[in-house]
């Protein structure tokens, strides 16, 4: 954590888990922003996402390529990577057990470490997106992507982000859960 802080490797969208990045302060910022947007006209559109299952899906050898990206240390990620290799799970019903099941994806859960590695897994999504006038924060799993709209243009620009989002869901392996996402709308009421 302290290299990346130092390093200021961190997404300045990505909330959550870090000191001084709440939820609070993520939309204490956006509703700033939108403030000072609809007093120029026009709406806000704002796409609400939520990836499936998201800590369970991180693929092991995908965030062991994001470490070495970041220039971690070698020793630190085969740490890492000891940390995650080697789990396996089986499942008890009516006091049954399964046959024992290798796990390939996935952040142990409950873990000290386990949020820190996910944040590292899809920081880089707000750059991947990056628009000018589009803007996405990310807060562990959920996603918050918005635009200024004022013409067809703009809302064309929008869907645009929203198709490379989705590419980088899928190069990531990451899926949307569909029934979580929701588009709203907002605008300055008229007086």
């Amino acid at each position: 954590m302290k290299y990346f802080l130092k390093k200021d490797l961190f997404s300045n969208r990505q909330y959550g888990f870090l000191k001084g990045r709440s939820t609070v302060l993520q939309l204490l910022h956006i509703i700033d922003e939108w403030t000072l947007n609809l007093d120029l006209g026009g709406q806000i559109d704002c796409i609400y996402m939520d990836f499936e299952k998201a800590f369970d899906k991180v693929h092991h050898r995908r965030l062991i390529s994001k470490l070495y990206s970041y220039g971690i240390n070698s020793q630190i990620i085969s740490c890492i990577t000891d940390f995650l290799d080697n789990r396996q799970f089986r499942v008890t019903v009516n006091g049954k057990f399964s046959t024992w099941h290798d796990v390939i994806n996935g952040i142990p859960q409950g873990s000290i470490l386990g949020p820190l590695l996910f944040i590292i897994y899809i920081n880089d999504l707000p750059d991947y997106c990056n628009d000018l006038h589009t803007k996405l924060y990310i807060y562990p799993d959920d996603t918050k992507l918005y635009r200024h709209i004022f013409n067809t243009a703009d809302r064309d620009k929008l869907q645009s982000v929203i198709h490379r989002l989705n590419d980088w869901a899928n190069e990531w392996q990451l899926k949307l859960s569909v029934d979580q996402c929701c588009r709203m709308t907002y605008t300055a009421s008229i007086k």
